[in-house]
């Protein structure tokens, strides 16, 4: 492996973090109040099926064919990759985050109707309380799993490490290409542990 290129591998590494992190924070910014809305514990069913479309929708697509849509809609660059992963994450968090909500103890949610709450506060009070732990877990695992796809998606051109390897397979440089693929295997590695721990810490 050759890494005597280091200015390349650290800015493609860097821009991929920033696409998870960028991702991540979109992906479950937006899940939530479509969570909110594909529940069919919390919402009437016409609007809960609008939810779950959206859902549906999101999940429908493998990253690679969503980066692949973005780059020809937005251009080539880590814009692209961030609207991929955001995509991702709202397909992904979104469904265990309704089904989260659907298993919430529905007493709180009663007793809380029953004071006269409206429902801003019957969400604040009664239901937030009890997804918040899974909702912790699932941000932890989202953004995990947004690093990896993150090189994937680059490989379309969607930014980050991604289209730093495939210009090195282009031209056959694959002293280059074995090292950016060894540091990723390290990286996913020590993202892997660290998830696992902080997930354990909360359960």
């Amino acid at each position: 492996p050759d890494f005597s290129r280091t200015n390349l591998i650290i800015s493609g590494f860097t821009e991929s973090i920033q696409i998870a992190l960028f991702a991540t924070a979109l992906g479950l910014l937006i899940s939530i109040p479509v969570a909110l809305l594909a529940a069919n514990n919390i919402m009437p069913r016409g609007l809960h099926w609008i939810g779950r479309s959206i859902i549906i929708v999101a999940r429908s697509f493998h990253p690679v064919i969503v980066a692949i849509i973005f780059v020809k809609a937005v251009g080539f660059g880590p814009f692209a990759g961030v609207l991929t992963l955001m995509v991702y994450s709202l397909g992904f968090v979104g469904k265990l985050l309704a089904e989260a909500i659907e298993e919430i103890d529905p007493g709180q949610v009663e007793a809380m109707r029953a004071t006269g709450a409206g429902f801003v506060k019957v969400l604040w009070y009664a239901v937030f309380p009890q997804i918040l732990p899974r909702q912790t877990g699932l941000s932890i695992y989202q953004l995990d799993s947004n690093l990896r796809a993150s090189a994937v998606v680059g490989v379309v051109g969607a930014g980050g490490i991604g289209g730093t390897l495939m210009n090195a397979f282009r031209r056959f440089d694959y002293d280059f290409a074995l090292a950016i693929l060894l540091l990723l295997i390290a990286i996913i590695l020590v993202s892997e542990a660290i998830s696992g721990r902080l997930r354990s810490d909360l359960s």
